[in-house]
């Protein structure tokens, strides 16, 4: 009978193993690198820090900067564990005020690659020179150089071969790499960055440039320019930055920018706050652009939840989600969501291209209208020509893209011009717009009936005889939960049998009033939401839905009068450039772009 082998004994881990296990949460990629590295430069108070990449970071990054250095003797605990000059009791940990303060991140690296560090103190003629190379130290010796420090890791991952094999290219390193100087750049007004790659300065910001102009550097000008200014403050907490008109929204989070205290976050709170300060404004799928700065008391976040230091938590956090959202709504409905024709005649300009290439071009036809047989039997064309001139002089300025749309002092002065019975063109003093006429008046009709549902004065159509719809047992039931919130915004409902809906009335504004599909929308709004009956998101959905079958429709002739008095609600609204679900309501074309168009500039 053979015999059972021996537990091992429990041992304590080698101080290598033990760093290069904590190198495997904190240090991923070279952008790891790059951010602890940076951090730590500025938690040193440097004013211009220049980080040099080769081959994405995996070949070399330095990172050098003018910082209050450090002594001989403190270089090497730099590179020991959980060493740190930035916290000293367990209390420190209720306000932490650095970007770095768990004292892994150094011991991490330099278990993970080669690493050479120098350092020298502003008052001190000579430095301190240390080499690393797997975790085993040589000794400090003393060096020149320029104050502040610099810290050379080379060949990372060279003694963890696997862990290297998970590098993307030298491009994917290199670009995450670069996110993370950008966001630290921008979150640290006052400082300068240079970066470059294999010998080519890649970015530049300096120390004067304020977060506008840093986002100028970063992005281009026409973001920079069109950003609307964010202020805000509740109690000590303050908020200040940017956010960007809707048409600059994108699919993925890369120009949604947070810095907390100074810190870049990517945080789930923070970007359902954009989301909830974005609603009714940017379509589904798509991420607003921001750049925010929130400054607050320390120990009223909790920075040590995550070994990356890249996420947070808030002491009050529904306190916070409230006063962010209320900063950043006026913000956002003050930005210029028309969409800009430029960028519809370089669509068009593109696809003309296109078709040139792939099939021979029509005859064109004279005068602009539609078929004359069309004409003939009395149809509608699609298309309509009809002269008119701008309410101004051409010689007048153009419109700048990234102005907020004018409210004209006469925003109703003619002529207009209905094509398709879905949009109607306006003449401004600087160009035209084209307006989507049920996306105006739904979103028009929309605020409305919030109003009145926050004043708990929507008026009600009661009918004599309740329609009944057939839902089906499971829907009704999950209906029946919301009756009464529904009442409030006009929804009257009741249960007739296991799984019939009783309609009993409906908003007296619906200008088509159908109880089934009303009643339908409800029920596909509930199950997608899945939100609580008093939920404001549920009620706003409902309204939504309530205000799309009240507003006039593509294909709806309206009159000179309609128009007007479409017009005239319109100029007095400030949420009336786009529909409740982000559509945008309106494309506007200034002089420059048809000057653009028709070769003039």
């Amino acid at each position: 009978m053979s015999r059972a082998a021996p537990r091992p004994r429990i041992a304590v881990l080698p101080e290598l193993v033990k760093n290069q296990i904590a190198a495997g949460e904190v240090i991923e990629r070279p952008a790891s690198v790059v951010k602890e590295l940076v951090e730590n430069a500025l938690d040193a108070g440097a004013t211009r820090i220049q980080v040099d990449l080769e081959e994405g970071g995996v070949k070399l990054i330095r990172v050098t900067d003018d910082g209050c250095g450090m002594e001989a003797g403190d270089l090497p605990l730099a590179f020991a564990a959980h060493a740190t000059s930035k916290l000293a009791s367990v209390d420190d940990l209720d306000h932490i005020a650095t970007l770095g303060f768990r004292g892994e991140a150094l011991a991490s690296i330099a278990s993970v690659a080669r690493v050479r560090a120098f350092s020298r103190r502003h008052e001190a003629l000579l430095g301190a020179q240390l080499e690393i190379e797997g975790g085993r130290a040589s000794d400090v010796r003393e060096a020149g150089g320029a104050a502040g420090t610099s810290i050379e890791v080379r060949d990372l991952f060279f003694n963890t071969p696997a862990r290297r094999r998970f590098l993307k290219t030298t491009a994917t390193e290199l670009g995450r790499a670069l996110d993370v100087i950008q966001r630290l750049a921008l979150a640290q007004i006052g400082v300068g960055f240079v970066a470059t790659h294999d010998g080519r300065r890649l970015f530049d910001v300096e120390p004067s440039m304020d977060l506008r102009a840093r986002v100028r550097r970063t992005f281009g000008a026409e973001l920079a320019d069109a950003l609307v200014p964010v202020s805000g403050a509740d109690g000590d907490t303050r908020l200040e930055g940017f956010v960007a008109p809707v048409r600059f929204a994108r699919g993925d989070t890369t120009r949604q920018m947070w810095f907390l205290n100074g810190r870049p976050l990517r945080d789930k709170i923070l970007a359902r706050v954009l989301r909830d300060a974005h609603r009714g404004f940017v379509v589904d799928g798509k991420q607003p652009t921001a750049f925010l700065s929130l400054a607050m008391d320390p120990a009223k976040v909790d920075v040590n939840v995550h070994p990356a230091k890249a996420e947070v938590r808030f002491r009050d956090e529904r306190r916070m989600f409230g006063f962010l959202v209320a900063a950043l709504r006026p913000a956002v409905q003050s930005t210029d969501m028309a969409t800009p024709g430029e960028r519809l005649l370089s669509f068009a300009q593109r696809r003309d291209e296109a078709a040139h290439t792939l099939a021979p071009q029509p005859a064109p036809r004279q005068h602009g209208f539609a078929d004359s047989g069309a004409l003939a039997r009395g149809e509608r064309p699609m298309y309509v020509r009809e002269s008119f001139a701008p309410a101004t002089s051409s010689a007048d300025a153009p419109a700048r893209l990234d102005e907020p749309a004018r409210r004209s002092d006469e925003p109703l002065r003619g002529p207009f011009l209905q094509v398709a019975r879905t949009y109607i063109v306006r003449a401004l003093p600087d160009g035209f717009e084209v307006l989507d006429q049920h996306a105006l008046h739904e979103r028009l009709t929309f605020e409305q009936l919030r109003e009145e549902f926050e004043r708990g004065a929507i008026e009600v159509q009661h009918r004599l005889t309740p329609e009944l719809v057939e839902v089906g047992a499971a829907q009704a039931r999950l209906v029946e939960a919301h009756f009464e919130a529904l009442a409030k915004v006009g929804v009257v409902l009741g249960r007739f049998g296991e799984g019939v809906i009783a309609v009993h009335g409906l908003p007296a504004r619906l200008r088509r009033p159908d109880a089934e599909s009303l009643v339908r929308d409800v029920i596909a709004t509930i199950e997608a939401s899945g939100a609580a009956p008093d939920s404001g998101v549920l009620m706003e959905e409902v309204l939504h839905r309530a205000a799309c079958r009240s507003s006039v429709m593509a294909g709806d002739e309206l009159s000179e009068i309609e128009i007007r008095a479409l017009l005239s609600r319109a100029a007095d609204s400030p949420h009336d450039q786009t529909c409740p679900h982000a559509r945008p309501t309106r494309v506007r074309f200034t002089l420059a772009d048809l000057e653009k168009a028709f070769h003039r500039r």
